[in-house]
């Protein structure tokens, strides 16, 4: 590399020095589910304290590289989580609505990181959002059968295995619309967004944002321990809702499955107009998140959320059915 693609690069990394030093969370700071938004607490791209905005989500993830429609996206499920002010990344605060913490809202079964809230349960409620070895595994496992790599590839294969666990060992298990969306999109954030322009999901490129170590040759999770890597380049051509839509179709589509829970002796299929089509395609997905965020929104919300969303998923070329607000 030459000294004026080295100044270049140089110009693009994202600070980690300074205002935006890796900070561990204090005692009452929120944390959640996902290690992206954790991150950006821990390296104070949004407020340390964890209770954010939807302005500051859109703000602070545009700085990972990521487009305005779904950093848009993001923002509505703030809305959606919070007060319609602020939301808290973890549990509800008092200060942030509900939280993304509270089980089957955002967070959900099947995850690639956590426990599901069944399998691990606390006095009151589960841990559901720290980091679970276990369940982390099944993925390392695939990474392994695919160069070490946390790609694509690699989320096909514990896509469908984290389902299968699901199903077969979680009485409570719920995979439904909402579930979908972060089953399948949590992987286009680890290969895609993670890796930044660099392009390459790799194990220590994970363990940095998810907070992963390893002590005397097992891996452990550091709570709070989310960061943005050093000399770190985000994504140069940020990564739009379009591409979230075929990143998720390519990874259902290697090994679909059906939307359902666990109710009393078995799994019971969700209704026909919450199941994909046999043959879906990237409009369908995208109507599906479409659909599936307004459902899981609150009446009081439901204008706002529209805000965000109509503009990206009811115009050309989507054209997605308008969700009634009773506008």
């Amino acid at each position: 590399m030459d000294s004026l693609s080295r100044a270049r690069r140089a110009h693009k990394i994202l600070s980690t020095s300074g205002t935006h030093a890796y900070e561990a969370p204090g005692a009452g700071d929120q944390r959640g589910p996902c290690p992206g938004l954790n991150a950006l607490a821990n390296n104070g791209y949004i407020n340390r304290n964890g209770i954010t905005s939807p302005t500051q989500v859109i703000t602070a993830s545009k700085t990972i590289g990521i487009a305005d429609d779904v950093s848009a996206v993001l923002a509505a499920l703030c809305v959606i989580a919070g007060n319609g002010v602020t939301c808290s990344i973890g549990n509800s605060s008092g200060l942030g609505g509900y939280g993304l913490n509270k089980h089957n809202f955002f967070e959900g079964d099947t995850s690639y990181k956590s426990c599901d809230c069944k399998l691990c349960p606390t006095h009151p409620g589960c841990d559901n959002y720290h980091f679970n070895n276990k369940a982390w595994t099944t993925t390392y496992n695939a990474a392994q059968l695919n160069g070490g790599l946390f790609g694509i590839p690699t989320f096909k294969i514990s896509a469908k295995q984290r389902y299968d666990e699901c199903v077969a060992n979680n009485t409570r298990c719920v995979f439904g619309p909402a579930q979908f969306i972060f089953h399948y999109g949590t992987p286009c954030l680890f290969a895609y967004i993670f890796p930044g322009d660099a392009g390459v999901a790799s194990e220590a490129i994970e363990n940095t944002w998810i907070g992963i170590s390893y002590s005397g040759g097992q891996r452990v999770g550091k709570t709070g321990g989310e960061q943005i890597p050093d000399n770190w380049v985000p994504l140069q051509s940020p990564y739009t809702v379009p591409e979230l839509a075929e990143c998720i179709l390519d990874l259902y589509t290697a090994n679909p499955v059906a939307l359902g829970a666990n109710v009393g002796a078995g799994f019971v299929l969700s209704p026909s107009e919450q199941q994909l089509p046999s043959n879906p395609d990237v409009n369908d997905i995208l109507c599906f998140i479409y659909a599936a965020i307004f459902s899981s929104a609150p009446t009081a919300s439901l204008l706002a959320v529209a805000r965000y969303l109509d503009p990206i998923f009811t115009v050309s070329p989507w054209f997605c059915p308008i969700f009634s607000t009773g506008r």
